[in-house]
């Protein structure tokens, strides 16, 4: 009955396969800043959390951290458009994606994989708005027999542009990656850890703002420090810091710096420069005294220095951590394959 269900729905909302390419946004334009006197106060204020806004210089980056990371986490999501439903009679696009997320944790020298530390979905996501419940019920109905999740949202930016429509639905698969990333996290959230992305997109609860987890951002889409001060990233050498500053974000007050993993003369000058990122209320109440804090901050930097050039033959780019890569590369190998799951899909609906 399920089957049957489905198909007639199909029918119904006049289904067809389509078999895009996979789909990839383009990356977001950098965050305006506010020029006005008050909004510069306070960026400036932000900026002195460690040393006064006029007085930045780069930090050398010694030590041994107290606490050294030994999780290490990342997501992926492959998603592709597979097919069109029409709806109150506007074509709408129906993205499939593979998500999943993983840790592997450091035991001496080698990187093992606990239990619960992989979560894998696939889900298709698509624009609710205009379809009536019973619809969306049996449609999740139907595509739960098949293994395939449905991830349904209203949006109140409807339009008849297909790519906008797209591009709403490829953000809900991207949560769906998110929300997997943080329950991959919240399995330990005892134990130090890297999370390769934004942080703050993982730190939800007021629980999970005390976590001992430091956030790498490798693509730098936003800027986060005014004109005066965006020269110093180019100035940093390799295994130097800028000071720490803070962010306040929707769910989240982070502390922030930058950090050359790597450096390349012929190469751009903002080329092995990422920026990490950790829990204020962590930071605070594990090093509550500011020179202690500084150190940590300092010692963690020169600990994921000496991890991204701990292989002299490790010829990955300049922002790139051994063990990241080892995770992506796992993660990689047990996602499912999107184009067998879209097959799937399409005898599902029978289209």
């Amino acid at each position: 009955m399920t089957a049957r269900r489905l198909r007639q729905l199909a029918q119904a909302y006049r289904v067809r396969a389509i078999d895009d390419a996979p789909f990839t946004p383009l990356p977001l334009a950098d965050q305006a800043l506010e020029e006005d006197e008050a909004a510069l106060k306070a960026r400036m204020r932000q900026l002195s959390y460690e040393v006064p806004a006029g007085e930045w210089r780069p930090i050398p980056c010694l030590g041994e951290p107290v606490s050294q990371p030994r999780r290490f986490i990342d997501g992926s999501v492959f998603s592709r458009t597979v097919a069109v439903f029409t709806v109150e009679g506007r074509r709408r696009p129906a993205v499939l994606a593979c998500v999943g997320a993983l840790a592997l944790e450091l035991d001496g020298r080698r990187l093992v994989r606990s239990s619960g530390s992989l979560r894998l979905e696939t889900v298709l996501c698509l624009l609710s708005n205009g379809i009536p419940p019973e619809d969306l019920q049996a449609l999740s109905d139907g595509l739960e027999a098949v293994g395939i999740r449905l991830v349904a949202s209203e949006t109140t930016e409807l339009t008849a542009d297909f790519d906008v429509l797209r591009r709403r639905c490829w953000d809900m698969a991207k949560q769906r990656m998110e929300d997997e990333e943080r329950a991959v996290l919240l399995q330990a959230p005892e134990v130090p850890a890297v999370v390769d992305g934004l942080l703050e997109r993982r730190l939800t609860t007021v629980a999970s703002q005390e976590m001992p987890v430091i956030g790498m951002v490798k693509r730098q889409m936003r800027r986060y420090l005014p004109e005066s001060h965006i020269n110093l990233l180019y100035e940093l050498r390799p295994g130097e810091r800028t000071p720490a500053f803070l962010l306040e974000t929707e769910h989240a007050f982070i502390v922030s710096w930058y950090v050359r993993l790597s450096a390349a003369d012929t190469l751009s000058p903002g080329y092995g420069v990422v920026r990490l990122t950790a829990p204020r209320e962590y930071l605070e109440r594990r090093f509550p005294r500011r020179a202690e804090r500084w150190a940590e901050i300092s010692a963690v930097s020169h600990w994921l220095h000496g991890l991204r050039h701990r292989e002299q033959s490790y010829a990955r780019a300049g922002i790139s951590l051994e063990p990241i890569v080892r995770v992506e590369d796992e993660l990689h190998a047990l996602l499912p394959a999107v184009g067998r799951e879209a097959a799937k899909l399409h005898r599902a609906l029978g289209v």
